[in-house]
């Protein structure tokens, strides 16, 4: 019991580290251990193994005895964005752990069953160094910025399945969710909408920096500040409930439901305007000196500081904030399941289950609430009072809701080994007007094969998955998130390795 336990805090404290596309409709992973993956990751109505609790909870009475599960898959994507100040560039290789376990315990002689266990839902990743217009040196090259994103996370709970008569079983669960989320990247609002707070008088600071240069303003469509979110963390609570149908020995029907919940994230943040500040500077300086041809730089920049200090900016104070208390509202969508699981004879299964992911309802923004700013200069701004650290933004996302489809089979090559195939085929969820590199959850299509050897009480099951190349170009102009988007693409693939280890009392 020690050792299980032991095992069990190992692998929790490995799943913060897990950020991943693998094997996904939009982030959510199609699958959690080796033996379901392979066969093209259909479970809802072949209960075979302990990742049906997290699945379809009804389908734990179909289960043999009392098992123990446990599992790990290893990511390597291959992540690619390119635009117009970017040749096509590759994301820095990396390889993400994605750990399952599982406890059963079907209590031969009773109707119920019931059921523990964790597994990674889904997440992604990216790290790139990239060039933006905004940020370069007095010369006038780029310097390259870093766009990261590290987001995974987790669900653990209980799951309880009761057989209703000798074809029919219910079941349901109850899952905590647990999550991390570090990005990294310009940050680009619209600077009527963001910049509050007044200039002077009859005109906003938003709308000096939105105004044409003819009438005193700088001709920004969107300003930007570096933007790092470090070490946030996220809770959230959901459920499932499931049913399984026995036909017939050849024909077995699962239904299984995921409620929607939203995660929510706490930490950290900073924002840095000062590439956008000194290139609004240099504009104002250009502008005084073509009103005042006879006056020297030095001076243009004095009248300047005096006039930004006449608004409430005190330029030596800079542009760089950090906000000690952020919130984000990070959404899980609901998810609909129909299985089928069909056996022609005693050695072939065949699967398959579609399901309908709402991404429409969680993913339509993400709420980003900003607190406890520590700059005045931009608390100035935004809010128009330099005490006021507050700042909130929707951030645009507009998913589409979608269906995913996946089938397999399993066939038996003598009594203790299987061979595994499937493929699964899950719509890309991201509008072409908000898809953008540190998020590209664009895969759709999925070829999976593996294997599964029983050493008597013992079973070894391998899967690789392999997520197809997708490529995704975004909207030439309007992109909602920022103009250096447009006209820009997006590439993603994947490979999956996975195993289970299973172990019957």
């Amino acid at each position: 019991m020690k050792n299980r336990v032991s095992l069990l805090i190992v692998l929790m404290l490995i799943v913060p580290t897990a950020t991943m596309f693998a094997g996904t409709n939009g982030y959510l992973l199609n699958c959690f251990c080796a033996r379901s993956y392979a066969r093209g990751a259909t479970l809802l109505a072949l209960p075979d193994n302990g990742a049906v609790l997290l699945a379809n909870p009804a389908g734990l009475t179909q289960l043999q005895g009392r098992a123990m599960g446990v599992g790990l898959g290893i990511l390597a994507p291959t992540v690619k964005f390119q635009n117009d100040v970017n040749a096509l560039t590759e994301s820095e290789k990396a390889y993400f752990p994605m750990p399952f376990l599982s406890y059963v315990d079907p209590m031969q002689g009773s109707k119920w069953a019931w059921g523990f266990g964790f597994n990674v839902v889904g997440g992604m990743g990216t790290d790139y160094k990239l060039n933006h217009n905004l940020f370069r040196d007095q010369s006038g090259q780029f310097i390259p910025q870093e766009y990261y994103s590290n987001f995974g996370y987790m669900r653990i709970g209980p799951g309880v399945g009761y057989e209703v008569n000798d074809k029919l079983s219910i079941g349901a669960g109850v899952q905590v969710y647990y999550g991390m989320l570090d990005f990294k990247m310009p940050f680009s609002l619209d600077p009527v909408t963001s910049m509050n707070g007044t200039a002077m008088p009859g005109m906003t600071f938003g709308q000096m920096f939105a105004a044409d240069p003819t009438v005193g303003g700088f001709g920004y469509s969107e300003v930007t500040a570096y933007a790092e979110l470090n070490g946030l963390t996220g809770f959230g609570i959901g459920a499932n409930l499931g049913v399984y149908y026995e036909v017939s020995d050849k024909l077995s029907l699962g239904l299984a439901y995921t409620s929607p919940t939203t995660m929510k994230f706490g930490g950290e943040a900073k924002m840095d305007m000062t590439a956008q500040f000194n290139d609004a500077f240099m504009k104002a300086v250009q502008g005084v000196m073509m009103q005042n041809p006879t006056m020297t730089m030095e001076q243009a920049q004095a009248a300047v500081m005096q006039m930004f200090g006449q608004m409430g900016i005190d330029m030596m104070a800079g542009v760089a904030t950090e906000y000690s208390d952020i919130e984000v509202d990070f959404g899980v969508p609901a998810k609909y399941a129909f299985g089928i699981g069909l056996k022609p004879s005693s050695k072939l299964s065949l699967g398959l289950d579609v399901e309908y992911i709402q991404w429409k309802d969680a993913f339509e923004n993400m709420p980003m609430d900003f607190k406890k700013g520590t700059n005045a200069n931009i608390n100035t701004m935004i809010n128009g009072d330099a005490n006021d650290g507050t700042f909130a933004y929707d951030f645009p996302l507009a998913w589409e809701s979608v269906w995913n489809i996946k089938m397999g089979a399993d066939f038996k090559l003598n009594n203790d080994t299987n061979l595994r195939a499937g493929f699964i085929h899950g719509a890309n969820p991201v509008p072409t007007n908000t898809v953008f590199s540190i998020f590209p959850a664009i895969v759709e299509n999925h070829l999976t094969l593996g294997f599964g050897h029983n050493f008597g009480k013992i079973s070894l099951d391998f899967a690789f998955i392999h997520a197809l190349n997708k490529t995704q170009d975004a909207v030439t102009s309007g992109h909602l998130i920022a103009n250096e988007y447009n006209n820009s693409t997006d590439e993603l693939s994947e490979n999956l390795f996975m195993t289970s280890l299973g172990y019957s009392f």
